[in-house]
């Protein structure tokens, strides 16, 4: 068998991008972050507005509000499912935003375990 040289001048550094993982896992983070201080969610409010427009902070506030009542019991849950359902939407649309969305997830992270 005979083996194809390497082809130059090319790289294999393209990754795939998982984009219901990524929105499911920044779902999540935003509802952990809408039950915290408002110091971190004043911040999360901004990034969200910079980066997906004024909408997406206003529907984090409703998120906040929403968790704060409590009503019904799996308001949470309820909350990430619209969280993550907008969010495969948004790279649906432009999957050029799962790195700054999953950069995102990451800072936000290590904030709230800071």
């Amino acid at each position: 068998m005979l083996e194809r040289p390497p082809m130059k001048g090319t790289a294999m550094t393209q990754r795939v991008v998982h984009q219901p993982r990524v929105a499911w896992d920044v779902a999540r983070t935003v509802v952990d972050v809408a039950d915290t201080s408002d110091d971190l969610s004043t911040w999360l409010t901004a990034r969200l507005d910079h980066l997906l427009g004024p909408s997406y902070g206003r529907d984090f506030t409703t998120t906040r509000i929403r968790l704060r009542r409590g009503e019904p019991p799996s308001i949470r849950q309820v909350e990430i499912g619209l969280w993550r359902a907008r969010l495969e939407d948004v790279l649906r649309a432009n999957p050029d935003l799962a790195e700054n969305l999953t950069i995102l997830r990451l800072d936000l992270a290590q904030r709230l375990r800071s």
